[in-house]
Formats: structure tokens, C-alpha cells, sequence
């Protein structure tokens, strides 16, 4: 199947970071992205200012959208430095309240990318708990779960909300698979964003340059943008419900035994 020239896309949190990288991308390729975002980008881009953590907000921005668009990248994200409302409402309820209304709009053959973390890789380990969360049929049954069940993600309320956008990638994958719509996610490992101080604060600044050397560099959100932009509009037809871990090799060092964690410096 022949991509054509330029494709509708909408990406959420393009002002910066990661999803800024990836809009100069794809608009370097020619393709026509319409930007949701609290922040206007630096980019003269399409853009819709949409407070990610409020359905409302969302709602308005989709009556914006054309009927029919070819991507959508759900790239915003929220650091440990926001509330845990906030948090868990950006970084998961939102992103699974967009794709299911967008994906009836994505043309045949088309694509959802999400961006979760690798802090939530290990996501496996408490699939029942998350499942009770997916298992919940919209935004505000989403948030009330959340609320009876704060001793799940109290802890490390980033953390979970990851675990649940890398879930939400096998379910999502047959929203319109019939109609070979994909549904795939990118994991990025430490990263060198607007966020990077809010997540050095919670790991310690000693610690997190710790991992850091172990893979030899802090990434670039151009790394990131890359696999996003290979997943969005690259020649992998046949990947569907798939998770990529973007991280320089941190997450394989754990599971191959050559990064102990027992090594790292105490936060």
C-alpha cells in the first residue's frame, strides 16, 4: 500500500520535548499536523489549545478536528512535579479517552502511537490491578476507580499511570484492527526534556546520572522522535499492539544481568 504524500495528523503535547522533536519531523516530510496542547508551540503549525486533563476541553478540540485524519500521537505528558489528579488524568485517562474517540475518524490503515515510559515496562507484574482500571468504560469511571483504589498508585502515581498507557496498548489494538488501524507504543528511557529536573528530584540527581552512564548518554527527544516517526508513517504494516522500549539499552541491561541495580548510588 502506497502512503500518501501528506497525512493528517494530530499529535498531542507538540510544544515541546519528545512531541516537538517529532513535529519537526514530520513536517520536514511534509505531512499536515494540527497540534493539542495547554502550551502554543514555538512552530507554525496547525494548534488547538486543549487542557489535556479535562474531557470537556477535549471534546472542544475534537469538534475542531476534521472528520477524517490519518495518525494520531499521543505524546503529552505530565512529570511527578504535577498533582496526582493531574498526573493520572494526562498521562493515561486522556490518552485512552482521545483514541477511542479518534479512532473512528483514523482512515483505513492507519495508526495510533501512544508514548508511555519505561518506568512502566514492568507493567506485567500488576496486570490485575491495571485491569481493573482498563476495565473502566470512560474518563469519569476511570477517575472514580482512581479514587477507590488510591492504595494502587499512591506510591508512585507517575509510575502507574505509565503502567497503564503501555497496557492500554494491547487492548487498544483492536479498536479497528478490521480496518488495519494499529495501535502501538513507544517506552522512552531517560531523556533530556523540560521534564528531565522533575524526574531528578524524584530519583536523586546522583542516582539518575548513575543510569545515565550506564548507556552511555542521557537520550535526546530526537531519539525518541525517530521511533515515533518510523511507527507513525514508516513501512511496518504488519506491527499492531506492539511495545518499543527507547532507552539505550537500560531496560535490557536489567533483564541480561550487565547493569546491576545493586550498584547505584541510594537516592
Amino acid at each position: 500500500m502506497t502512503e500518501p504524500t501528506a497525512l493528517s495528523i494530530v499529535l498531542t503535547g507538540g510544544a515541546t520535548g519528545i512531541g516537538a522533536a517529532t513535529v519537526a519531523r514530520l513536517e520536514a516530510q511534509g505531512h499536515r499536523v494540527t497540534i493539542l496542547d495547554i502550551v502554543q508551540p514555538a512552530v507554525s503549525v496547525g494548534f488547538i489549545q486543549c487542557d489535556l486533563s479535562d474531557p470537556a476541553a477535549i471534546d472542544r478540540a475534537i469538534a475542531q478536528l476534521p472528520s477524517q485524519i490519518d495518525r494520531l500521537i499521543n505524546v503529552a505528558g505530565v512529570s511527578n512535579a504535577a498533582s496526582d489528579e493531574k498526573i493520572l488524568q494526562v498521562n493515561f485517562l486522556s490518552l485512552r479517552y482521545l483514541t477511542e474517540q479518534l479512532v473512528p475518524r483514523i482512515a483505513d490503515g492507519g495508526c495510533v502511537v501512544n508514548v508511555a515510559s519505561s518506568a512502566g515496562y514492568d507493567w506485567r507484574n500488576r496486570q490485575a490491578l491495571i485491569d481493573g482500571l482498563l476495565d473502566t468504560p470512560d474518563f469519569d469511571a476511570g477517575m472514580q476507580w482512581l479514587q477507590a483504589n488510591q492504595a494502587a498508585w499512591q506510591a508512585n502515581p507517575y509510575k502507574f499511570s505509565k503502567q497503564c498507557a503501555a497496557a492500554y496498548t494491547y487492548r487498544a489494538a483492536g479498536l479497528a484492527s478490521q480496518r488495519g488501524v494499529r495501535v502501538n507504543c513507544v517506552n522512552p528511557g531517560s531523556t533530556g526534556t523540560q521534564l528531565t529536573a522533575d524526574f531528578k528530584r524524584l530519583v536523586g540527581a546522583e542516582k539518575y546520572a548513575w543510569g545515565v552512564r550506564q548507556i552511555g548518554r542521557e537520550g535526546k527527544p530526537d531519539d525518541i522522535a525517530e521511533v515515533i516517526e518510523f511507527l507513525a508513517t514508516g513501512n511496518n504494516r504488519w506491527l499492531n499492539g506492539v511495545e518499543l522500549i527507547v532507552d539505550g539499552g537500560y531496560i535490557a541491561g536489567l533483564t541480561g544481568g550487565w547493569i546491576d541495580l545493586q550498584q547505584s548510588p541510594k537516592q
